[in-house]
């Protein structure tokens, strides 16, 4: 089903009032559009050469066609959504700035950094973080970058087993016909992609279940990686116990970490009183206001790395609670 941000056929009447929009993924563009449905005028600034956020830039095409995503964005740009691409907030733009030429601030910037395996040798060649690479891909792919990423071949191991695991495995396997084996910490059962497994195996992707990664071999560029076995768990939030002695190596082409995302507000926000979580993430109130007024946060940015259907949903949520707070305060 396509993704629709369009929640109106046509703005209310002009309230007089301006909100910014750091950040064009599903939570900003979500938000964009019911500000604009209200009766406000909407600006969206986003770093990257067009809008769309990781819908665009880290998803694959088999997955999320971009012509859709962009038929969207076209719809909420129609009823008066400005966007501005390039901009980054810190390098171009300054939050502090747009709090005195707006009425009320969107930070919606998502988590753009992915995360470490931290083990030894993690820096040798062919180590690659998943959301950097498949952001190399998608930029390729979509015309935005001059060469391709490092190819995924021969046998690839992907730490992970979420939905990011999955898009590059089954890129590792439609694109250089790679042999791509997932390496997950828990029972394969409980995996957040578990409903893709029976299609993944019908790719040839294997699966080594009940481990987690302790050191990469090799010289210069990875050769094998090494791993330990951990007790069986029955859910997602419970801890990993190692196995003593259970250690074992595996040989590889290249290596792939896929375990999760942190949360990415621009920078500079502490300095302007805004407080953060232990994650990272922007703390926001029930109203999704940050501790500056007229400064709110919605999405992954605010509450952690989520999916499409969450983020849109908080961005949601806060435009109307940023609509409630501008025709409330007056400002």
């Amino acid at each position: 089903m396509p993704i629709k941000f369009l929640t109106c056929n046509q703005p209310a009447p002009e309230t007089g009032k301006k909100v910014a929009i750091v950040g064009s993924g599903p939570a900003g563009l979500a938000a964009a559009s019911v500000l604009r449905c209200l009766g406000h005028k909407v600006d969206v600034f986003d770093r990257l050469p067009e809008p769309g956020g990781m819908l665009m830039f880290t998803i694959p095409e088999f997955r999320i066609p971009k012509k859709d995503v962009r038929e969207s964005i076209k719809a909420i740009a129609g009823i008066g959504v400005s966007f501005y691409t390039d901009t980054e907030a810190g390098r171009d733009l300054k939050v502090e700035e747009l709090l005195e030429d707006y009425d009320a601030v969107v930070i919606s910037t998502g988590t753009w950094k992915g995360r470490s395996l931290g083990i030894p040798g993690e820096n040798k060649g062919r180590v690659y973080n998943a959301l950097d690479w498949i952001y190399h891909f998608m930029s390729y792919k979509l015309g935005y970058a001059s060469s391709p990423p490092p190819p995924l071949e021969g046998r690839v191991g992907i730490v992970g087993a979420g939905l990011t695991a999955v898009d590059v495995a089954e890129l590792a396997v439609h694109e250089y016909g790679a042999k791509p084996i997932l390496l997950y910490r828990r029972p394969m059962s409980v995996a957040p992609a578990k409903h893709m497994l029976k299609h993944l195996e019908e790719l040839g992707v294997q699966f080594i279940e009940n481990v987690v990664p302790v050191e990469v071999v090799g010289g210069d560029s990875i050769s094998g990686l090494k791993l330990a076995r951990v007790k069986p768990t029955t859910s997602r939030t419970a801890a990993t116990e190692v196995i003593p002695g259970s250690e074992f190596v595996i040989e590889l082409d290249s290596l792939v970490a896929a375990v999760g995302l942190q949360p990415t507000p621009p920078p500079g926000l502490q300095s302007l009183g805004v407080e953060l979580n232990r994650d990272g993430s922007i703390k926001v109130d029930e109203n999704f206001m940050t501790s500056v007024k007229g400064l709110f946060a919605a999405g992954d940015v605010a509450h952690g790395p989520s999916n499409i259907g969450l983020a849109m949903r908080s961005g949601r949520l806060a435009a109307q609670k940023v609509s409630e707070w501008l025709l409330r305060t007056g400002k």
